[in-house]
């Protein structure tokens, strides 16, 4: 009788979201899944551990822990999210023992080794620990191979679906943002920016999802600089409320400082929106400044009745194409999958299992 597939899959971020479409996307390569993480989430067996490095008693505890959760789920692979917390613990625990795929999210290795000379070693360390790694953009993989020398490294994502081309014909004259309340993702900038398109065109509307720690700042911004009547707060929204959003909105808009991927903007690519977003090297892998959306120099008012002169129609179908050729579930479950199947067939492996 042939041995179920087990993946133990470490990680974490606020609410879970990600990881919960990840696994998601990879459950069914698998017979049995065990997460590990640092909160309970829907739809999974998960085991919680405190992944923090304040107190390193507390943190060579947690070591002790994970390495007892390994020993006793026995999984064949364990895939680790972000070359942080996340992946220093995993790796002290594993030692090498199994397996270990690692895929980055950005700030991982693009921000946090710049930090000090201690946690460039840590990234590095976590790096080093993994047998494949993933980065869901060239920069990324780019830097990875700057902090460790040259190794491969698959470009993948978690990939959208695609909305069928005539649900992205009906739209309202919103602008979408749906990215966290958080310093990163400037949504205080949005508001104060498009302020003065919003006050020359009252029938149009700024629609602020998610929530996060600046949440009641931003909400009285709101109120100081537009009518009420301008913009709203609809809070944290379900899969199928945030892709009805992208559905009936004309513009999405996403403007952080730092950003891998992002699935949310992929998200409004295949959904039809027309996107504008800052200038990242991550977003110029996804956007043509101009032909397939607009990189944000900083006035959103004026990009924004630039971006409204453009061919709607032909961005959506650029965009449609894009996405079904790199960024769908299909097309990255593959990647994923590939990268197990390699593990899986390789001898060491075999004999170690």
């Amino acid at each position: 009788m042939q041995k179920p597939k087990k993946l133990l899959l470490i990680g974490g971020s606020k609410g879970n979201v990600h990881l919960l479409n990840f696994h998601r996307l990879i459950a069914s390569y698998f017979e049995e899944i065990l997460v590990v993480s640092n909160q309970q989430m829907d739809q999974a067996d998960v085991q919680v551990l405190n992944f923090e490095l304040k107190n390193p008693f507390g943190m060579l505890k947690n070591v002790r822990k994970l390495k007892s959760i390994i020993r006793d789920f026995e999984p064949d692979v364990i895939h680790v999210h972000q070359a942080n917390a996340y992946g220093l613990i995993s790796s002290l625990a594993n030692q090498g023992k199994k397996p270990l795929v690692l895929t980055t999210w950005g700030s991982d290795v693009l921000t946090l080794p710049k930090r000090s000379i201690l946690h460039r070693w840590m990234v590095q360390y976590v790096l080093k620990s993994a047998v494949e790694i993933t980065a869901d953009a060239q920069f990324m993989a780019d830097a990875i191979q700057g902090l460790i020398g040259p190794t491969p490294v698959v470009i993948a994502n978690f990939g959208v679906e695609i909305a069928p081309m005539e649900q992205r014909t009906s739209r309202e004259k919103v602008i979408y943002s749906n990215r966290m309340h958080e310093p990163l993702y400037r949504i205080d900038e949005i508001i104060l920016q498009v302020t003065p398109f919003l006050l020359a065109h009252p029938d149009w509307k700024l629609r602020i999802a998610a929530s996060g720690s600046e949440t009641e700042r931003l909400k009285q911004l709101a109120e100081e600089h537009l009518p009420a009547s301008s913009v709203e707060f609809v809070g944290f929204q379900s899969a199928q409320e945030n892709r009805a959003n992208y559905l009936s909105s004309t513009v999405y808009v996403s403007i952080p400082n730092t950003d891998g991927t992002s699935i949310s903007l992929l998200e409004a690519m295949a959904y039809g929106c027309l996107p504008i977003v800052s200038d990242l090297p991550a977003n110029r892998e996804w956007i043509d400044n101009g032909v397939n959306g607009i990189i944000s120099a900083g006035n959103l008012s004026q990009e924004l009745t630039q971006i409204l002169e453009m061919d709607y129609v032909g961005i959506q179908e650029k965009n449609a194409l894009i996405i079904e050729s790199k960024a769908t579930k299909k097309a990255n479950k593959q990647k994923f999958e590939a990268i197990y199947d390699r593990i899986f067939s390789c001898e060491a492996f075999t004999a170690n299992t």
